[in-house]
């Protein structure tokens, strides 16, 4: 019966031209994905390339037994370290994040938390315009709309020709008949996606965990589609039309994906909003200059010789730095705070929404959800400090930095925690069955009609 069925749907045209725009939209999301992954990967090749340089300037600096003292003493201010976030498994797939958050900074010793993060990883303003497409859009968005367009008919078009009655006779179960005609248009949605995740993983890099977690990642795309197919079988046990169900399920299909997601976000933003950043600048400013005119005041001896000079000059420089970031601390404190509570409550309201729970579980899956990016901004914020720390003390206390004092700098090292989606899951899994036994529920009612 399945054998039949599958060569029903591949005779019809209007299925084909359906898999041809689901193939089309594949191939320009792995097209995507592959471009994705290359430029991550280029740009911390670039990255590791100027750490490099900023490694072998700092050991020709302190090797240089001729160079002046009161240059000698602004090697703190000279310290420079290009901090890099490890590649995601998966971005190809989904992703996510990884196109606008940053993923490797410059720290020095004036770095300021305000500019620890200058610019995030959208070069091209059009690509905010028409957004992105990746194997994870045409999971969550575009393969929905094709199981719709295979399986709106199953069962409605038949009690719409007067034959159902006969069909069921025929076939004897109407269970067995339904799970006939969703299995073959499941399936090969399913192959089509799982083609093109291998070949995404084949012609990337090697990195350990990759087939790992693409495994749970088309777990979640298979368990998501088998959620819109019990969707279709349950639309269909009820005494609708063909272009009734149909409209049923393409509103469904807005809801859950369109309007939910903007009204959650327009929410989330309303709910939590964050501080002005009018207000972060303008205290910042305030207190250089306020820092400014007290330390000049109070310590005369910056015009005085010249190493004595340039040593007041960068404990002038480290001293404003420091005022300014306790002015500016509680601002930063609550910025941080609205945006954890953005994205908690965010969380929380996604629940509501299979397509926002398959999204964020892809993303998890692929490492590119908002923790990797927030994890490597907070890893990042600690190291500034860090860093700051440690050449700060050289400055307080007139000291020179050698070769031994070098040796102790800070290092940056950070992975990102990598937590599987299991509660979505859970999910996604749950509301398919019972969606399924429900939809199986009423068609066996049907026979024994």
């Amino acid at each position: 019966m399945i054998a039949l069925e599958l060569r029903v749907m591949l005779r019809d045209r209007a299925a084909l031209a359906l898999l041809a725009v689901l193939a089309g939209a594949l191939a320009l999301a792995c097209l995507s994905g592959a471009a994705l992954m290359q430029g991550q990967i280029d740009g911390r090749a670039a990255a590791q390339l100027r750490q490099s340089e900023a490694a072998e300037q700092l050991r020709e600096r302190l090797a240089d037994a001729e160079l002046p003292p009161e240059e000698a003493i602004l090697t703190p201010y000279r310290l420079r370290q290009v901090l890099i976030a490890p590649l995601p498994l998966l971005p190809e797939l989904s992703v996510g994040r990884a196109a606008l958050d940053p993923y490797t900074t410059t720290v020095t010793m004036r770095t300021g938390r305000d500019t620890l993060f200058q610019r995030s990883g959208l070069d091209n303003p059009e690509l905010l315009v028409r957004g992105g497409i990746d194997l994870g859009f045409v999971v969550v968005v575009l393969a929905p709309l094709v199981l719709i367009g295979l399986l709106y008919s199953l069962f409605a078009a038949d009690r719409d020709s007067g034959m159902a009655r006969l069909i069921v006779a025929q076939a004897g179960d109407p269970v067995r008949l339904v799970i006939a005609r969703i299995l073959p248009r499941l399936a090969l949605v399913l192959l089509m996606i799982a083609a093109a995740v291998l070949v995404q993983l084949a012609s990337g890099p090697d990195v350990a965990g990759r087939w790992q977690a693409a495994s749970v990642w088309l777990l979640v795309a298979v368990l998501f589609l088998l959620l819109w197919a019990a969707c279709g079988a349950w639309i269909n046990s009820l005494d609708i039309g063909a272009e009734t169900a149909a409209f049923t399920l393409v509103a469904l299909w807005a809801l859950v994906t369109l309007v939910l997601p903007a009204a959650f976000s327009a929410i989330v933003q309303a709910s939590y909003p964050p501080p002005s950043r009018f207000e972060q600048i303008a205290a910042a400013r305030a207190a250089e200059i306020a820092s400014t005119e007290a330390y000049e005041n109070d310590h005369p001896e910056i015009a005085s010789g010249e190493f004595e000079g340039r040593l007041a000059s960068i404990r002038k420089t480290w001293e404003v730095a420091q005022n300014v970031e306790a002015a500016t601390a509680p601002i930063d404190r609550r910025f941080t705070e609205q945006l954890t509570a953005q994205q908690r409550f965010a969380e929380a309201l996604s629940w509501a929404s299979p397509a926002l729970v398959a999204k964020r579980a892809l993303e998890e899956a692929a490492g590119t959800d908002a923790a990797g990016g927030q994890g490597f901004r907070t890893a990042s914020e600690q190291y500034r400090t860090a860093l700051r720390r440690f050449g700060g003390e050289f400055v307080e206390r007139g000291a020179i930095i050698g070769a031994a004092d070098a040796e102790e700098m800070p290092r940056f090292a950070w992975s990102p925690v990598r937590v599987m989606p299991w509660g979505a899951i859970a999910t996604l899994a749950a509301l398919a069955t019972g969606l399924m036994l429900l939809a199986g529920r009423r068609f066996a009612r049907l026979k024994l009609a």
